[in-house]
């Protein structure tokens, strides 16, 4: 009889101590990031049979079981993703919408203040005051679209960098989350209990995953997690990770994309060396595939905001200065030459190239977004698309006329060659002054008498409202500044978007997470009824273990 009551007193004093120590544990990480409550479980051992009927034998504890919310998990999980991902593009949008939209740093002021000089020279072509203005406003113009192109390059090169450093963060993850999968099942094959601690470290992992990367996960019977982004490519099988690279961009050579490997390492091997790097092949591009966290953000301003904005600037640098170059040089200058080009030619020669080709831009909509670049063979010229690779030979300059663009030679320069070669690319980071005397602008219309003519700077002026861009309907639809208008308001949009997503997911994280907290979290006020709870119970065991203990002395004293 004592044996039996002793040992239910002390399943019962086991099963409290369990109690009071995960309670315990529960208060010591109340603040531990990612840290679920846990609880024990307990179920009553099997009775003994005796001749009245059947007797407990006590208590066992089964399980510490952690709480746990695969929905709410998943909620926070993609909120969180959605949020990371437009308060990156929000913070970078911003700045590129304040460069192009601001009074005193987008192109607007330059433009205008160029024609209005323009318009100037008209009323009084012979002032070299008004042809020093011009002058100087084709200057201020070119050094804009120079600032304005520089800065956004320099995006361009900072998102390489976000890229690149993002995906080495992603890579230090996924090796990390894989230990722990190879920690957990081990714990679990071994004891075949879960790890809830281990557990609640490796999904704190995933979370910070999803601040990065958009994730999915899968969880395994041994414990492990399998991880997915991009739209389902697999980052982490079991122990296993697929680490991430970097591809050059298949329609930018400058461009940088994430790519993930397709052959697995063990995850000692990733975390020894995370880094990611250019890679030219052996890994799939995640191009258009990653939607959620920094990297998605990232790349979505990128492709979205930027790099538009810069192809953009661009086209209408490459326009600026064909069409006032096309314009000028039907003209005269003050000494009654011929005029030249104003602007630095944007078809650029190449090493010792002689020959110059004059452009004029008769389809904005089918060049090329990156550009050109231009050979003269012995059959032909040969065309290079940068943002492809793709290239067409063509027999002479009038076949080779199309895809938007017109070439003519430039007069009183040697004729090109075979072996000589031109660029069009980056023509608002490239563009100059091609003239840099008051007396080389073509004011006056050929054939003029003087140099008190006008008519060639009438035409000049008249660039201003002339349709030039955005080719539609088979005829040009806007003029220079409503081109760079056009720009700035859908980069405008754009960033006002990536605000309002951005508070939106703010809302829907914040909102997520205090429904989970609420079933997961540890509320220190349960806790310590739980406590007490425990501790009475503990103390009513010892009770009894007491009890039993002095029933066994008074029967041993009889037995005597």
């Amino acid at each position: 009889m004592g044996t039996g009551i002793l040992g239910i007193a002390a399943s019962g004093l086991n099963a409290a101590q369990a109690g009071i120590r995960t309670t315990q544990q529960n208060i010591a990480n109340v603040n531990t990031a990612g840290y679920r409550r846990q609880e024990i479980t307990q179920s009553s051992l099997l009775p003994q049979f005796t001749g009245y009927g059947y007797v407990g034998n006590g208590v066992a504890v089964d399980q510490v079981r952690h709480q746990y919310s695969q929905f709410l998990d998943g909620e926070v999980l993609l909120n969180q993703s959605q949020y990371s991902r437009y308060a990156a593009a929000s913070t970078r949008s911003a700045l590129v919408d304040k460069l192009l939209g601001g009074e005193n740093t987008g192109l607007n002021t330059s433009l205008n203040r160029f024609f209005a000089a323009a318009q100037e020279v008209a009323n009084d072509p012979a002032n070299s005051a008004t042809r020093q203005n011009l002058l100087s406003a084709g200057q201020n113009l070119a050094g804009r679209f120079n600032t304005l192109a520089g800065q956004l390059l320099e995006q361009r090169a900072a998102t390489n960098n976000d890229v690149q450093a993002l995906t080495t963060r992603i890579n230090v993850l996924a090796g990390q989350i894989a230990q722990a999968n190879a920690t957990i099942a081990q714990s679990r094959a071994a004891n075949g209990q879960p790890a809830n601690d281990l557990v609640d470290a490796r999904d704190q992992l995933v979370e910070e995953l999803s601040k990065l990367v958009d994730v999915t996960r899968l969880d395994q019977a041994d414990g492990t997690a399998d991880i997915f982004i991009g739209g389902g490519k697999t980052l982490v099988l079991g122990l296993s990770v697929y680490k991430l690279d970097m591809v050059q961009s298949a329609s930018d050579p400058a461009v940088h994309d994430p790519a993930i490997s397709q052959q697995s390492q063990r995850y000692t091997s990733v975390i020894a060396d995370p880094t990611s790097r250019l890679v030219a092949a052996g890994a799939s591009s995640l191009a258009g595939q990653v939607s959620g966290g920094e990297l998605g953000g990232v790349l979505a301003f990128r492709d979205g905001v930027l790099l538009p904005a810069l192809r953009d600037l661009n086209r209408i640098a490459l326009v600026t200065a064909s069409a006032v170059n096309n314009v000028h040089r039907g003209g005269l200058d003050y000494n009654l030459a011929a005029g030249g080009d104003f602007f630095s030619n944007p078809v650029v020669p190449q090493g010792a190239t002689l020959g110059e080709l004059n452009l004029t831009v008769t389809d904005d909509s089918l060049l090329d977004p990156v550009g050109y670049d231009i050979t003269l063979g012995g059959g032909g010229y040969s065309v290079t698309e940068l943002s492809t690779g793709t290239v067409t030979n063509y027999a002479n300059l009038a076949a080779l006329n199309g895809a938007g663009l017109g070439f003519t030679l430039a007069a009183g320069v040697p004729a090109p060659v075979a072996g000589e070669s031109w660029s069009i690319g980056n023509q608002a980071r490239g563009m100059g002054m091609a003239i840099t005397d008051t007396s080389q602008i073509a004011a006056a219309g050929a054939g003029a008498g003087g140099p008190g003519d006008n008519q060639n700077a009438l035409a000049l002026g008249a660039l201003q409202t002339a349709a030039l861009l955005n080719f539609s309907g088979g005829a040009f639809t806007d003029s220079l500044g409503a081109a760079y208008n056009r720009s700035v308001n859908r980069t405008a949009s754009l960033a006002a978007q990536d605000d309002f997503n951005r508070d939106a997911f703010d809302s829907l994280v914040q909102s997520a997470v205090d429904a989970r907290q609420s079933q997961v979290g540890v509320n220190l006020d349960e806790e310590a009824v739980n406590l007490v709870r425990y501790q009475q119970a503990y103390q009513a065991a010892a009770r009894t273990m007491q009890i039993a203990s002095s029933l066994f002395e008074e029967l041993l004293n009889v037995v005597r």
